[in-house]
């Protein structure tokens, strides 16, 4: 565990302070250790502020905060910056391609509307390999992500799998599925907020909106496991 005081003074390498920072942000000081405690969640129009002050990406900040890790070294040479927020350790780990034959099928996935909604069709394009986390998971799936409705935290085109066994997890970005009588699915890519018996409360990020996804509608939600980019 990682002292509080700690965590204070990983803000301090280029000149970073807990001052700056809550200058940066627009907030008292006190918020800023609310942060840096884990006892305040950053909010959304904090983000590009934290991410400029930190010479970070606002890219990263997001996966930060969604537990992942960073897909290369932070600028700021932050021995921890995740720490540094207040933020959990990622549950995730780098994705590793032991070898063997490609096994895990990319489906086909189309734009289907402005809404960010995407068709679905469970015939595959393309194998690719499984990551060392996806050892011995049943029936994986991957595909990419079309449009623009999750930017920055998932950008189009990026390939995502899943790991179908996983339960949903509020604060974790998922693929919601309605089955279509041809056979083919709707999607929409999320993050989840909550859940209830009756709906499914997301999150996209470009433009910024909560919603309702009904469940009667959306019956299936699978949590994305992996995020991979060329």
């Amino acid at each position: 565990m990682i002292w509080i005081k700690d965590r204070i003074r990983l803000l301090r390498p280029n000149g970073k302070t807990q001052t700056g920072l809550a200058a940066a942000l627009g907030i008292d000081p006190s918020r800023v250790t609310e942060i840096i405690k884990g006892d305040r969640q950053i909010k959304s129009s904090e983000v590009a502020p934290l991410a400029a002050y930190l010479e970070m990406t606002v890219a990263d900040v997001m996966a930060a905060m969604d537990g992942r890790l960073p897909p290369a070294p932070m600028a700021t040479g932050f021995a921890e910056p995740r720490a540094a927020l207040g933020l959990a350790a990622s549950p995730i780990l780098p994705v590793l391609y032991p070898p063997g034959r490609p096994d895990v099928p990319v489906w086909a996935s189309a734009q289907a509307g402005e809404d960010g909604a995407i068709v679905l069709t469970p015939d595959p394009i393309d194998y690719i390999h499984r990551s060392d986390r996806m050892r011995g998971v049943k029936n994986p799936f991957a595909f990419y992500v079309v449009g623009t409705s999750m930017s920055p935290a998932i950008e189009h085109g990026t390939q995502v799998v899943i790991n179908p066994s996983l339960p949903p997890m509020a604060g974790r970005d998922h693929v919601f599925i309605q089955d279509l009588p041809d056979g083919t699915m709707k999607a929409m890519v999320k993050r989840l907020i909550r859940s209830t018996e009756r709906s499914w409360r997301v999150r996209q990020f470009n433009e910024l909106k909560d919603f309702d996804l009904l469940r009667t509608i959306w019956t299936k939600a699978y949590r994305i496991t992996e995020k991979r980019e060329d």
